[in-house]
């Protein structure tokens, strides 16, 4: 960590990813980030969960919030919503022809396909999760929301937020630079993941959390400097960026350390709480 002024402007908004930054593992927020969220909930501090997730695997984790949650940026700034009114802001979704190329690529280059709906259905049915019956599935594939989809590369029932593929970082790095050459321009093509499980996501063109912060900002009335926002990997790199202040976990990939005003601890080490501390005394 390293030193950084207490911003001229006090800050009237969080918004925070939840993988790897408000919770360490799994959906449970830790006690000492829970408190901490609460004692901002109490001062009229807005948070905003920003994640890579969809909205039925967001919902687990905004339950656990001291007070109700309100707008939610999701499936990496495709949807932003409210949960409590279930407003949609906005809701981008992949053109089904465009969704089927990208799965075809994935399957051409040896990999393994995943193709997510989003609905506000609270339910697995209403979040399905397609995949080619012939290709490995990971262990996070929980059925009856993963389910085997024969046509997957010829049809599909649903226009998808996203199309995803999973895997080692050596092996999945690689199809990013190579579907980024093919498909430059008409996606967006975001990358998140561990030193074990890399991410390739395709979306429409343009998407990107800072396009979900940026537009509930201006819903809210929130200006640019009042927003304190914290992340730790690729897809968060705009948001901190953008925000008035951006800050990186401890557990934080270095370029996005780099990137940030701050840096605080890690997950495990309730960093969240550490940053609030610091930046909303």
């Amino acid at each position: 960590m390293y030193t950084y002024n207490y911003p001229a402007t006090a800050i009237r908004a969080l918004f925070v990813d939840i993988d790897g930054t408000l919770v360490a593992h799994g959906d449970t927020i830790s006690p000492g980030v829970r408190h901490a969220l609460q004692q901002i909930q109490d001062k009229g501090i807005e948070i905003v969960l920003c994640s890579g997730r969809t909205r039925y695997r967001i919902m687990p984790v905004a339950g656990q919030l001291p007070q109700p949650a309100g707008y939610v940026v999701c499936a990496n700034g495709s949807v932003v919503f409210h949960l409590g009114t279930g407003q949609t802001l906005y809701r981008h979704l992949l053109p089904i022809p465009t969704a089927l190329r990208i799965v075809q690529a994935i399957l051409d280059a040896g990999a393994e396909p995943y193709v997510f709906e989003d609905t506000d259905d609270p339910t697995s049915e209403g979040s399905r999760v397609l995949f080619h019956p012939d290709r490995p599935v990971g262990d996070w594939a929980e059925r009856p929301r993963y389910r085997e989809y024969a046509a997957i590369a010829e049809n599909l029932p649903f226009q998808p937020v996203c199309v995803s593929c999973f895997g080692s970082p050596e092996r999945m790095r690689p199809l990013a630079q190579a579907m980024m050459r093919e498909f430059e321009g008409k996606v967006s093509i975001i990358q998140s993941g561990s030193e074990n499980t890399w991410g390739v996501e395709f979306y429409v063109a343009n998407i990107s959390k800072q396009l979900g912060l940026e537009t509930v900002a201006a819903h809210i009335d929130v200006d640019q400097d009042e927003i304190l926002a914290i992340g730790d990997h690729v897809n968060d790199y705009e948001m901190l960026k953008w925000a008035g202040i951006g800050v990186a976990m401890g557990n934080a990939l270095p370029e996005i350390k780099a990137a940030a005003d701050w840096i605080t601890a890690d997950a495990e080490e309730d960093g969240v709480a550490r940053a609030l501390e610091r930046f909303i005394p």
